[in-house]
């Protein structure tokens, strides 16, 4: 019997490979996207934020002691952040998590317990952050307090503190009740446009071996720490007058 060859003419296979290729192309950026699903809102920039999947932060009320004692007693802890808003704050591992998920103490215990997330700030994974439970809001003016107020409600925040010297900006809490992650909720509040400004409380770890660190919203542009910022996030470029201002991811006032 005789064998049928078909030849594929060269302008076919090189279309075939133009396909294949762009397909591939099409794949990695969905990749490359999928990896920058998370960002927030630092003034008018969009920072983008890449999830560190091996690490959580779990976050107990200091009321809760025997909760933190079990805790304590049946995880390892990576870092302790040190908070001056009532809340024990501590990173651990994924399966150090799970772990915790199978015990019998955790049902009962897991709804006084605020779960967050780490990041890194960079894709190559340096510049490790971690969610605190914290969201920092600055009003446009004083009387939006009830407005503040309102969306404290609708997304079971706690308002944690007023800055009283800083009469604009409060620091609210997600708690066990939130639906939310403080990331999400400070870009939604960014988003609705009611605020100056609506940033996540993302803690920075600048030294690998740094096994506490304290609570701090993290400067987008930390690679420019020694900088001045004004409130909406844009570098003072002049000497600053009086006022309060951004400096490593800290506000000063001067």
């Amino acid at each position: 019997m005789n064998k049928i060859i078909i030849k594929i003419p060269k302008t076919m296979k090189t279309g075939r490979t133009f396909i294949l290729t762009l397909l591939l192309l099409i794949i990695c950026s969905l990749h490359a996207t999928a990896q920058t699903d998370y960002f927030y809102y630092y003034g008018s920039q969009k920072i983008p934020l890449y999830l560190n999947e091996d690490k959580v932060v779990v976050s107990v009320s200091k009321t809760c002691n025997e909760i933190i004692e079990r805790i304590h007693a049946n995880v390892q802890v990576l870092v302790t952040i040190n908070d001056s808003n009532g809340m024990d704050i501590i990173v651990i591992s994924r399966s150090d998590y799970e772990n915790l998920t199978t015990m019998d103490f955790w049902e009962e215990d897991s709804k006084s317990v605020i779960l967050t997330s780490c990041f890194f700030l960079k894709a190559s994974k340096k510049a490790p952050v971690y969610e605190s439970p914290y969201l920092n809001v600055c009003l446009k003016k004083e009387e939006d307090e009830n407005l503040l107020n309102t969306y404290a409600e609708q997304y079971k925040l706690r308002i944690a503190e007023h800055m009283t010297l800083m009469p604009l900006w409060y620091i609210l809490s997600v708690t066990p009740e939130s639906e939310k992650s403080p990331l999400q909720c400070a870009n939604e509040l960014h988003e609705s446009g009611d605020f100056a400004s609506a940033v996540p409380d993302l803690v920075e770890q600048r030294a690998p071996d740094d096994q506490t660190i304290v609570r701090g919203v993290t400067n987008a542009t930390s690679d420019k720490t020694s900088r001045l910022f004004d409130l909406q996030g844009r570098p003072v470029k002049d000497a600053p007058t009086h006022g309060i201002y951004v400096k490593d991811g800290r506000k000063v006032i001067r």
